[in-house]
């Protein structure tokens, strides 16, 4: 019974195969070996003009090191959120970078496609940008544009990023310290000289004098003489740092064979990572039954100028493209410079948290930076710094009075070189037609008695006859506060509507040592940074000071030259941040303030 099933089974099976066969359905057969070839579909977005869209962006570069500058064999993404705030959807946009410069070291991976950005929507984009190991230095204006498939683009915007070829190290011999006595050694003579016959252990040095970090750097010791045996003859020293000293120690033993005069013929070897900068073939300095002649340990600075100009910023003329400040100078970083004045004076004044005012951010914390600028940039001898609840009273007439006051004192005349920084509240009258500086404890009520009339001010510091007077003021006096990104604005004295034009007296036209730097012009804010913590006036001024004003590169920083790189510098920020703001420079542009 069981085997007449079975052979039934078998027979049906076999007539099932033969159909499956006979009606070509070996297809099966095709899929399970998978030598059938792949068959891509490529499906391609419809697009159907809709209302226009309206594209806006904003626009950040990061690189990684954060300085801003684009070094070998760094990565960077410039990154763009685009947003359409039109009724209509934006449609096929593909975004471009173009490069002025056509360097192939400089890898951009543009062409990045986005099918649609509907209304109120937005889309990150990120475009990753590298150099090669063999970048120039190169300032590169790189173009931004965003085209929509139906026309309505994006309006372009340039990144001006600086490019800096590649800095090299430079391993130098050093010197080296010659052993004979302790462990692994073996002296005939303990003298610190080498004899045939002996064992002594070698302190070798080497340091990096180049301008850049010799990566993985390794040793190695031969001699082409081989009755000289060099135990220990190579290893690695890991990464040397700029102006850093290495020590590695070997063994040598010529044996009695060796009787030449002159140096041995030992030789040093260093590599790196990049094989650029080490030490192909030197020959130590080892000489038989003499004393190897003392280390020399020079002292290393890189040169930081090529470092100094500001990069990785974005230039655009549209009301739709923002622009985030990627890199921020630590102006807390004061470095010294050459100048020394020994007949001078300084007042810093920082009235931050005022008594019946809304306080003026960052005020105080420009005083105490300002100070080290002045003693440490501009070489001044006597700096006097009064913040907050110290400028009470009559404080400024207790101060500025020529006949009276305390700054008289320090002053000869004809000798002196005088300096004054103010940051903090600037208060207009109710008629814009009078401005004037403000005390910690001061009301708005009695703004003639307890303000210090601006006019005033200038008389009575001209009035000292000081040799120079240098004048810098962080504050507005439009009747609002210092306002920034985290900080609100607040109106000071309750006025709408007044133009604030004040009669300035102009002491500098009589007396061309006489010279005023103000922070914006009497209808604008004066505005804070937060980065900083400062005013953004006093961070560029600082940030000037630092070397970045150096317009002609002269080591020298002149009135004129601080002037334009704060006009310039503030104007393109203060827009980025609430509005415009428009230092203001009066006096003689040659005069010398630091060299460095």
């Amino acid at each position: 019974m069981f085997s007449k099933k079975t052979h039934k089974m078998k027979k049906i099976s076999v007539i099932f195969l033969s159909i499956l066969l006979s009606s070509g359905m070996v297809f099966s057969q095709k899929v399970i070996s998978g030598k059938s070839p792949a068959t891509t579909i490529k499906l391609s977005p419809k697009y159907e003009r809709t209302l226009p869209p309206n594209l806006y962006v904003d626009l950040s570069f990061e690189d990684e090191n954060n300085n801003g500058i684009l070094e070998p064999e760094e990565s960077a993404v410039l990154k763009l959120s685009i947003s359409n705030k039109g009724k209509g959807v934006a449609q096929g946009l593909v975004v471009f970078v173009e490069d002025n410069i056509k360097d192939s070291e400089l890898m951009i991976n543009d062409g990045k496609k986005i099918p649609y950005i509907y209304p109120n929507k937005s889309v990150q984009v990120d475009i990753p940008i590298k150099a090669s190991l063999k970048i120039a230095s190169a300032e590169h204006k790189l173009k931004i544009s965003v085209r929509e498939y139906f026309g309505y683009d994006m309006d372009d915007a340039f990144l001006v990023l600086n490019t800096l070829e590649y800095l090299a190290p430079e391993i130098v011999f050093s010197g080296l310290e010659l052993v004979d006595i302790g462990d692994g050694t073996g002296a005939i003579i303990e003298d610190g000289q080498l004899q045939p016959g002996e064992q002594v252990k070698l302190k070798i040095m080497i340091q990096n004098i180049g301008e850049n970090i010799s990566k993985n750097t390794n040793y190695s010791i031969s001699s082409t003489n081989t009755n000289i045996y060099i135990s220990e003859a190579s290893g690695q020293l890991g990464d040397i740092a700029v102006g850093e000293v290495k020590e590695f120690w070997v063994s040598i033993s010529p044996n009695k064979r060796v009787s030449m005069s002159g140096e041995l013929p030992i030789y040093l070897k260093v590599t790196n990572y990049h094989q650029i900068g080490g030490i192909k073939h030197k020959q130590l300095p080892i000489t038989l039954n003499q004393k190897p002649p003392a280390p020399a340990i020079v002292e290393v600075k890189v040169d930081m100028e090529r470092f100094k100009k500001q990069v990785a910023r974005f230039e655009y003329t549209s009301n739709k493209i923002t622009a985030n400040i990627s890199n921020v100078y630590d102006i807390r970083l004061v470095p010294p410079s050459k100048t020394k004045r020994p007949n001078s004076v300084a007042i810093v004044i920082g009235v931050e948290d005022y008594k019946n005012f809304v306080a003026a951010p960052y005020a105080a914390n420009d005083a105490q930076i300002m100070k080290d600028y002045f003693e440490d940039v501009l070489g001044i001898q006597k700096v006097f710094v009064y913040t907050n609840k110290e400028v009470s009273g009559f404080f400024f007439e207790d101060i500025f009075n020529p006949e009276y006051g305390d700054l008289q004192k320090a002053i000869i005349k004809g000798e002196t070189e005088l300096f004054v920084f103010y940051s903090g509240h600037g208060m207009p009258s109710k008629d814009g037609k009078k401005v004037y500086l403000f005390p910690y404890d001061g009301r708005k009520e009695a703004l003639k008695k307890h303000g210090y009339d601006i006019n005033l001010f200038y008389q009575n510091l001209n009035a000292l006859e000081a040799k120079t007077t240098t004048i810098l003021i962080d504050a507005c006096f439009s009747g609002v506060s210092r306002a920034s990104e985290d900080m609100d604005m607040h109106n000071l004295m309750a006025m709408k509507g007044v133009s604030v034009k004040p009669k300035i007296d102009h002491p500098w036209e009589s007396n061309e040592n006489f010279s005023v730097f103000t922070s914006s012009s009497f209808n604008e804010t004066s505005l804070g940074f937060d980065p900083s913590r400062t005013g953004l006036f006093t961070y560029y001024i600082c940030a000037g000071l630092q070397g970045k004003a150096d317009a002609n590169k002269d080591k020298k920083i002149t009135n004129g030259e601080l002037k334009d790189y704060v006009i310039k510098n503030v104007g393109e920020t203060s827009v980025k941040i609430l509005g415009k703001q428009t230092p203001l420079f009066y006096g003689k542009q040659n005069y010398i303030l630091s060299e460095y």
